[in-house]
């Protein structure tokens, strides 16, 4: 399984480095974005690529050391506001704002953690309260590539702006906040799935 990531993960670098020579910030936030589960090989590599590139530019001369102490810095400065962008625009948006800016469909999202569509609609809408189960958070961030600071940040957001429910013949849209186990045991999974999700890690 590690010999089909890292394989994965070369050939993304290689992708990458033939695509920007020089990266910019927004090349690096782009690519993070798109291969979020390589985001720190990719900023490794963009420190490195942008060094090199620096480098070149100047081997026709005498290459001081300050000219590579600037270069470094400013590959480090680079790096440096790509992961302070990509903290910040975590850090204001939504469940489903993080989901899109990664191309993720939250449909498919469910289906791959196996779990019930409704439960994680209800996560991402505001109407699962704290706490919820380490199960659910883990597979979460690991799926949105977030840190749990970030997925408390999140949930922070929702539940202080839940999306409305289904409106009724008789009367408005309602919101009605539940713990998380309830709504676990009140979905249309299977026992084991329900007491996967409810266990203990």
């Amino acid at each position: 399984m590690n010999d089909i990531r890292d394989k994965e993960r070369d050939r993304v670098l290689m992708a990458f480095h033939n695509e920007c020579q020089k990266p910019s910030v927004e090349q690096i936030l782009e690519w993070i974005e798109r291969f979020p589960k390589y985001a720190e090989d990719i900023r490794a590599h963009a420190a490195v690529a942008r060094d090199w590139a620096a480098g070149v530019e100047c081997s026709d001369e005498e290459v001081s050391q300050s000219r590579l102490d600037t270069a470094y810095s400013n590959a480090l400065n680079a790096i440096y506001s790509a992961q302070k962008k990509d903290e910040q625009s975590a850090a204001a948006a939504s469940f489903y704002d993080i989901a899109s800016s990664r191309n993720i469909d939250v449909v498919d999202m469910a289906d791959e953690m196996d779990i019930a569509r409704g439960v994680l609609a209800d996560l991402f809408d505001g109407l699962m309260l704290r706490p919820v189960r380490k199960r659910i958070v883990d597979a979460v961030c690991r799926m949105l590539a977030i840190t749990h600071e970030a997925f408390e940040t999140a949930l922070d957001l929702v539940l202080n702006n839940p999306r409305l429910g289904h409106a009724k013949a008789t009367g408005a849209p309602t919101i009605r906040p539940r713990p998380c186990d309830e709504i676990i045991r009140a979905s249309p999974m299977s026992r084991e799935r329900k007491r996967y999700w409810l266990e203990e890690v």
